[in-house]
């Protein structure tokens, strides 16, 4: 988007009819030609002035209205109260809001408006503060429920619009944060085209700009996943979101051939979740959870009945084949690739090129250290309610540490037995005991 569209131009001015031009009154320096270089360097430097002060200007803007929700609409609402069944519901309409605000009103906003005197300064704050521009992706996440709240209490939401003479509704102040977030990546490419222009060095803008445009992709993918209904375990415990796109699913099992389904689909780190589209062609889509396989179990096949879109997935152990047409050959590429990496890194975890080497021997030194000292039986201390108790010494304690970190990755490997069997071994326990990290692949009907 342009922001703007030439904010160095300057009209030339035309003689009147009937006016010639006073030769005495040219000087010798009006005569001499115009360094066509220095004037477009001159001319990006100008709009790049431009930019920065556009930048700042919306920024004051943008906190003033913020303030209308936090000062306006949310103060008013503590001072009335809600609804009795709305009870609670009210910090969801709002999420962290309150902390977006304080920080660009407080700190942000300051620091843009230093770089109206030093432009250098611009893309270094972009960068040293991109983890707290994170606090977007929260809000971003919970927005879908926000939504649901709002349309549900619309009556009590305009009544409180009236009372606090807001001439916008409160939804139309709650996407703010979300066009704003958009707003600094555009703005920062500006700047970074009219700095290329200038013939300026533009490292430091240009990794501004990389960062700037990761965050609203993440926003859009968090807002995407708190439309994901049904799905009973903890996302963010899934790992870091790597991609989600909509893609037509055919299931196979034990030869059994379904019907090609639309699937949104989301890959995680950990797992891989399958969901069907609900209210398509709705602007705020919701997505019912269908399906998902542990990444620790995943296999895949890349190339499948000669078409180049498609791609297989299956869960090791079952008979189950889910066969993925992408819309294009270029959104299969980057899901097999994402898809290769995380497998590639179980494999070398593994095999000890990476963590799972380091993470061996000091397996392999905490257990020369412990077998270096007397072999003693552990003295029995005494519990509160009188029964015998063991405090194992330091070693015991680090290896047990180290083990328990190995075997829960082993668990998740499909190496279960091993794992349980160092851990068993090392405590002397004999026998191991076996247990099941749960339903490899779960679905819903």
């Amino acid at each position: 988007m342009e922001i703007i569209k030439d904010p160095s131009a300057q009209e030339e001015k035309t003689p009147e009819p009937g006016s010639f031009p006073v030769l005495g009154s040219v000087t010798p320096s009006d005569q001499m030609p115009r360094d066509p270089e220095t004037e477009q360097k001159n001319k990006a430097m100008r709009g790049r002035m431009f930019v920065l002060n556009e930048m700042v200007q919306t920024e004051r803007d943008y906190v003033k209205d913020l303030g209308v929700i936090v000062e306006g609409f949310m103060r008013r609402i503590g001072e009335k109260g809600v609804p009795e069944d709305m009870t609670g519901k009210d910090k969801i309409v709002f999420g962290n809001i309150h902390q977006i605000y304080d920080w660009h009103k407080e700190f942000f906003l300051c620091e843009l408006e230093k770089c109206l005197q030093d432009h250098d300064r611009l893309a270094e704050l972009f960068i040293k503060h991109e983890r707290r521009l994170h606090m977007y992706v929260i809000y971003c996440q919970n927005k879908p429920r926000s939504e649901f709240v709002v349309a549900e209490y619309d009556a009590f939401f305009e009544e409180v619009q009236q009372e606090v003479n807001s001439r916008l509704s409160i939804s139309d102040y709650l996407i703010k944060p979300i066009q704003r977030i958009t707003k600094y990546q555009l703005l920062l490419k500006d700047f970074l085209k009219y700095s290329t222009k200038a013939g300026l060095d533009c490292k430091e803008t240009e990794k501004a700009v990389e960062l700037m445009s990761l965050v609203p992709k993440q926003c859009n993918d968090m807002m995407n996943l708190g439309r994901l209904q049904g799905y009973e375990g903890k996302l963010t415990a899934q790992g870091k979101l790597l991609q989600q796109d909509t893609f037509f699913v055919t299931e196979q099992d034990s030869g059994v051939l379904s019907r090609s389904k639309e699937r949104r689909v989301f890959l995680f780190e950990q797992i891989i979740i399958f969901s069907e589209l609900l209210r398509k062609g709705s602007s705020t889509p919701g997505y019912q959870f269908k399906k998902s396989i542990k990444v620790s179990y995943l296999s895949m096949e890349e190339h499948v009945d000669s078409d180049l879109c498609k791609f297989v997935l299956s869960c090791r152990g079952s008979s189950e084949r889910l066969t993925l047409q992408a819309a294009n050959i270029d959104i299969k590429k980057e899901w097999v690739q994402s898809i290769r990496e995380l497998l590639d890194m179980q494999i070398n975890f593994l095999t000890g090129e990476q963590s799972g080497g380091s993470l061996s021997r000091q397996l392999s030194n905490s257990s020369r250290s412990s077998s270096s000292h007397p072999s003693t039986p552990l003295k029995p201390n005494t519990a509160p309610n009188g029964s015998p108790t063991h405090k194992p010494n330091k070693h015991v304690e680090e290896g047990l540490f180290l083990l328990f970190s190995l075997s829960v990755f082993l668990v998740l490997s499909s190496r279960r037995s091993l794992s349980l069997s160092l851990v068993s071994l090392y405590l002397g326990l004999g026998t191991p005991c076996f247990f099941s990290p749960g339903h490899v692949l779960s679905s819903t009907q």
